[in-house]
């Protein structure tokens, strides 16, 4: 019982701490173009800020170009599986009047009551 109880602590411990480490992980951010606390330089400190955010600027520029192409696309995409359903309802409707009088009708729905057996021939009176 106790070895039991002492895995499921350790997994459990384990477990949180595998949360923890990934949310650490997930504020960070992208390191790329990261300006070292080292640098002593003014002037290359600012021009490392520049570039930084110059690139920020055409990568945000690219997030932005490629939403816009993305939600045509799926304008585009809604417009044509509405066009086809409507010309496959066509369809639909052209075979249902064509086959009008073969359709299958359904049978109708038996009672549920039980049925009424006679008595056995060897039992019957006269």
């Amino acid at each position: 019982m106790n070895k039991t109880i002492i895995t499921v602590i350790t997994s459990y411990i384990f477990l949180i701490m595998t949360f923890l480490s990934a949310e650490v992980k997930g504020e960070r951010g992208d390191d790329f173009l990261r300006i070292n606390d080292n640098i002593q330089n003014a002037e290359l400190r600012a021009e490392l800020e520049g570039l930084r955010e110059e690139f920020m600027i055409e990568k945000s520029r690219i997030h932005e170009y490629y939403n816009e192409k993305m939600e045509n696309l799926k304008k585009a995409k809604r417009g044509e599986i509405k066009t086809i359903k409507n010309n496959f309802a066509e369809r639909r409707e052209e075979l249902m009047k064509k086959y009008v009088g073969q359709m299958r009708t359904n049978p109708q729905k038996r009672t549920t009551e039980p049925v009424k057996q006679e008595a056995p021939i060897n039992n019957r009176k006269k």
